[in-house]
């Protein structure tokens, strides 16, 4: 994969709203294509501390081009009405790829992304071979898309990023039940303080 940035922006929406503000996400994405990035999704939070917000994904091959982005949506009428819904952004966080091995689909179908965020304890090379060491792993569970990247903006700037695609729950809990016994599974919960994971739907994309 090309990209070298992923940003991840979360937005807390009134429920009456939050259906809308999802139909406007998924113009917004198509916009974000056109502007500059490698695509663009749009997804509703399922679980943690954000459970019912808006997320909207983006990913770039540099910051410049997150930048020209940002300039378009500044006279984007679709990004004043989405702010109009009353959606208040709540988090804004730029990563860094800094991807391993992994055997993807041709075709991926990332319908829920499940996040993990957290400190390490163990140098980024080191984090990275145990990463390596257990994406097939994930692959072999059904896992579609498997992204480490390190934060580099925010509260959270320094933390690491693993952010995995499925295509339904069911690959997700056949997933989770492989972790429970991987070894390596186990070194990698070692090395790091979690201090997040959550599952996104995805509701739109833009490619």
């Amino acid at each position: 994969m090309a990209e070298n940035f992923y940003v991840n922006t979360v937005g807390a929406v009134p429920a009456n709203k939050l259906s809308e503000a999802v139909s406007l996400g998924v113009k917004l994405a198509e916009e974000s294509k056109v502007a500059g990035s490698t695509r663009a999704s749009v997804g509703t939070i399922m679980t943690g501390t954000n459970a019912g917000s808006v997320v909207f994904q983006q990913f770039f091959n540099s910051l410049n081009d997150f930048a020209n982005v940002m300039d378009a949506f500044a006279a984007s009428s679709t990004y004043g009405k989405i702010m109009e819904t009353g959606l208040t952004v709540t988090m804004r966080n730029i990563a860094k790829f800094c991807d391993v091995p992994f055997d993807a689909p041709a075709n991926p179908q990332r319908k829920y992304v499940i996040l993990t965020r957290g400190k390490s304890h163990i140098s980024q090379p080191e984090l990275m071979d145990l990463m390596a060491e257990a994406s097939p792993m994930f692959a072999e569970t059904g896992a579609q898309t498997f992204r480490f990247a390190r934060i580099m903006t925010g509260n959270n700037a320094g933390d690491f990023l693993l952010g995995v695609t499925y295509p339904s729950m069911s690959e997700i809990e056949a997933t989770y039940d492989a972790i429970a016994s991987n070894p390596i599974a186990a070194k990698i919960y070692d090395a790091l303080d979690v201090n997040l994971r959550t599952i996104i739907k995805v509701q739109g994309t833009a490619m």
